[in-house]
């Protein structure tokens, strides 16, 4: 580490003919994926975009002209969900298609995009090119670091202490390690279903007891990323103490740029409504945390300052989170008597 602060320049121009949109997920959304894909191309006229998705999301589509290129591939099908309640888990889904979209991407740069989602502006391109080669630290996994989104990158010091759960919203980055990222292994029934079958530990927070999976989807995609088949630094998906998180934070530096959407301009209806949820924000990791750790670690600064809403600083997340965390219990006491009261009259 040098001993003076390095401070990043403007970065190397990314021309948009250098650079490959692979929209992954299904296409049953509340648009129709080509408008998006038109918008694309005027927001970054020259750009290549694929659409990834599974043949049995495929069968009304006929229309690929929109597209670069349209990847099928088989479906893998989906998995209990990750926690005890919720949506059927896609994690699989998301691998097999998003691997094979960056296998067809010949440019070199790559953006892994949601087909729910899209951008208004190319801040990403420019924000990874002021950061992502800068200062490469020893952790360092592949070419150069990954952006990703803040939301739902969770800070393991608050309410979810998942290490490794970093946001798959969006990517972008070098193709060779998007590639990588996304070359990880698949996920088993039985690991999927580990809580099923096995206590939690005895440190869990209430929302860390709401899980069925081993691991979260992030945490096993990066995880898979990081470490390939194993092993873990995590034995389990809140399996964590303070090394486990400074180690966590010095791949996090290394191997990742962390920014809000609204910092890069990337819109999700289905999601929008967290952008701004002051608790969202207060348990995952913001640019600014993110600036934070990589200064620490690679002694690296830059003017580019991210979207942040109080509580900001660590003091005052740990008291809005407490204060969250016993609200959630009396909401669930007064519930729970509520219920108590009522079923004598069933």
């Amino acid at each position: 580490m040098s001993e003076k602060q390095d401070h990043v320049s403007g970065g190397s121009s990314i021309a948009n003919e250098d650079v490959t949109i692979v929209m992954q997920g299904g296409l049953g959304g509340e648009w129709d994926i080509r408008y998006s894909a038109r918008y694309l191309r005027e927001v970054m006229p020259g750009v290549k975009i694929i659409l990834a998705t599974q043949k049995t999301s495929a069968k009304s589509f006929d229309d690929g002209s929109d597209f670069d290129a349209v990847i099928l591939t088989q479906d893998p099908g989906p998995l209990p969900s990750v926690k005890l309640v919720g949506a059927p888990h896609n994690v699989n889904r998301q691998i097999v298609s998003s691997a094979a979209g960056l296998a067809a991407v010949t440019t070199p740069y790559a953006m892994k995009l949601r087909t729910d989602s899209y951008l208004s502006s190319r801040r990403a391109v420019e924000l990874w090119s002021r950061w992502g080669e800068a200062n490469p630290g020893p952790r360092q996994k592949g070419q150069a670091r990954i952006l990703v989104m803040s939301l739902f990158s969770l800070n393991p010091h608050y309410d979810e202490r998942l290490c490794y759960h970093l946001s798959d919203f969006m990517q972008f980055g070098r193709t060779e390690d998007l590639r990588a990222f996304w070359n990880g292994p698949q996920m088993d029934l039985g690991t999927n279903t580990y809580y099923e079958r096995h206590p939690y530990a005895a440190h869990s927070l209430p929302r860390e007891r709401e899980f069925r999976s081993l691991y979260g989807t992030e945490q096993w995609l990066t995880l898979g990323y990081l470490f390939g088949e194993g092993p873990y630094p995590i034995a389990y998906h809140n399996d964590v103490d303070e090394q486990i998180i400074d180690e966590f934070e010095e791949y996090l530096a290394d191997n990742f740029i962390v920014a809000h959407p609204f910092d890069v301009d990337l819109h999700m209806p289905k999601h929008q409504h967290v952008f701004t949820d002051r608790y969202f924000n207060a348990i995952c990791y913001s640019f600014e945390d993110w600036k934070r750790l990589v200064g620490k670690r690679s002694n690296l600064t830059g003017s580019d300052i991210g979207y942040t809403r109080w509580p900001t600083n660590d003091r005052d997340k740990r008291s809005y989170v407490a204060v969250r965390q016993r609200l959630r219990w009396f909401r669930r006491f007064a519930l729970a008597r509520a219920m108590r009261r009522l079923l004598p009259r069933l």
